[in-house]
């Protein structure tokens, strides 16, 4: 058996919370680009393109989730660089705006290719380990998650006790 370094637990927890930080801006730039499709009558658009991408060649779905994918990457990694050479907030707002923007764009062309997609092998064999990891992160975080929650709600609980107590006049009472 051959001698692997272990991996600390903290920089595990640091890549599931990234990972699922990043699983956040999908869901969330989902819902956003689901209010904004609405008003471009997005179902019918999407029946029409849906279709377009059926009737192309796989590598046309490929391309097209390929390219904004790893624009998305290297404007990531450039980020990344511009923290590590002290240029923390460039940096970090370009990570953001990076994220933000490719995950946009991801979204829908994922909505759009995944039926295609999912007929390359490699492509469906990356997509279910990355579904596994996101289980393992998720099951990692939850934990801490649900702590946080706990910890946000006995605070709630204690300002509205304190808010009530303190505009609570028994004077101004019926009775």
């Amino acid at each position: 058996m051959e001698n692997r370094p272990k991996v600390p637990r903290a920089l595990v927890f640091a890549f599931a919370l990234a990972f699922l930080f990043e699983t956040w801006i999908w869901n969330s730039v989902v819902a956003v680009m689901s209010r904004i499709a609405a008003l471009v009558h997005w179902a019918t658009l999407r029946v029409k393109l849906s279709r377009a991408v059926e009737r192309a060649p796989v590598w046309v779905a490929l391309l097209l989730f390929g390219v904004p994918f790893l624009v998305s990457e290297v404007g990531s990694f450039f980020c990344v660089a511009l923290v590590a050479i002290g240029q923390v907030k460039a940096g970090a707002i370009g990570y953001l705006l990076s994220k933000l923007c490719g995950l946009s764009v991801l979204a829908v062309v994922f909505d759009l290719t995944r039926s295609k997609l999912m007929t390359l092998k490699w492509f469906a064999y990356l997509y279910d380990w990355a579904m596994v990891f996101h289980r393992f992160a998720e099951g990692l975080v939850e934990p801490y998650r649900a702590a946080s929650k706990a910890y946000v709600a006995a605070v709630r609980a204690r300002v509205s006790a304190y808010l009530g107590r303190r505009f609570h006049h028994p004077e101004k009472e019926p009775g």
